[in-house]
């Protein structure tokens, strides 16, 4: 297989899915329907790039539509009005003129970068999404990014992602066109799940949420760092979430499970529950998650024009 970051055919497949399964899981779990496309497939592999450690899902035809993500949207917690990486990422970008947001879901960064000045625009390929950008005023693209950069000859200061890069089944692809619609000198800040985190409390990919048709590939500050060799940029900064108080009993008790799955998967389901670990989560939410890496990671990419 080839690794679709570096083009080496020396991807090692670590799992296969049932397609099938996954989807009555999304329907029992979320009440949503992933669509015959995604159950019609005949099986979904997980492989990993030796060079740069990315591991990804494969096929492409995997990942979640539009139709995904309006149904996901029933969610309040799917679309945050105040995430940590808005205001990082603002602080990274506070001289650009002209930014660019990738995938501005219901407009909170847009809307946030504005207030500060910059010039904004965005991208957002689900249609309920941009109409409810456009409706604050700000002008939409609904468009791939190399389409993009042929309908325009405009190029940013700054282009921004958040919570995007996972869900793309092509990710070099996606990098290489939010490269070509940097100015000179420009960057990309790019907010992702942070990996390391994730196979402490989830080593066997179980949560949903970081699987397809939601998910197609997971990041870590190792795998930035290896783009370098691939691609013009370079790793300028990187920032981990503090642990968010809304994430404290989903980490406490990812990491305890984790820790007893010697002991067997009922037994440390037992001994690890909503109730048992109400004190330590008192401990964690008290003053000690300002000192845990949380969900997010944030990483600043600069472009090495010629």
């Amino acid at each position: 297989m080839i690794s679709i970051l570096t083009g080496k055919k020396d991807a090692n497949l670590l799992a296969k899915l049932d397609p099938k399964k996954l989807a009555d899981k999304w329907q029992t779990s979320f009440d949503i329907d992933v669509g015959d496309t995604f159950k019609n497939l005949a099986a979904i592999e997980y492989w990993k790039c030796p060079t740069t450690g990315f591991c990804w899902y494969a096929p492409a035809a995997a990942a979640g539509g539009a139709e995904l993500y309006a149904q996901l949207e029933k969610f309040d917690w799917y679309y945050m009005e105040d995430k940590w990486e808005f205001s990082a990422a603002l602080d990274l970008i506070k001289d650009a003129s002209d930014v660019l947001d990738v995938g501005v879901g219901e407009g909170h960064f847009l809307q946030a970068a504005r207030n500060k000045g910059h010039s904004v625009q965005g991208v957002e390929l689900n249609l309920q999404g941009a109409a409810r950008a456009r409706a604050m005023g700000f002008e939409i693209h609904e468009l791939m990014l190399d389409e993009l950069k042929e309908k325009t000859y405009q190029r940013f200061d700054a282009i921004c992602a958040f919570q995007v890069l996972e869900h793309v089944p092509d990710p070099r692809e996606f990098l290489e066109g939010m490269i070509g619609m940097l100015k000179p000198g420009g960057k990309m800040v790019l907010s992702v799940p942070n990996a390391a985190v994730m196979k402490k409390i989830d080593p066997h990919n179980q949560n949903l949420l970081n699987q397809p048709p939601h998910h197609m590939g997971h990041w870590d500050e190792n795998v930035f760092r290896a783009l370098e060799d691939f691609l013009p940029i370079k790793v300028r900064s990187v920032h981990r979430e503090p642990l968010a108080t809304y994430h404290v009993g989903w980490i406490v008790n990812g990491y305890l499970r984790n820790f007893l799955s010697p002991l067997g998967k009922t037994v440390s389901r037992l001994l690890v529950n909503r109730y048992s670990t109400l004190p330590l989560q008192w401990l964690v939410r008290a003053g000690l998650r300002k000192y845990l890496p949380g969900h997010t990671l944030l990483v600043e990419l600069g472009y090495l024009s010629n």
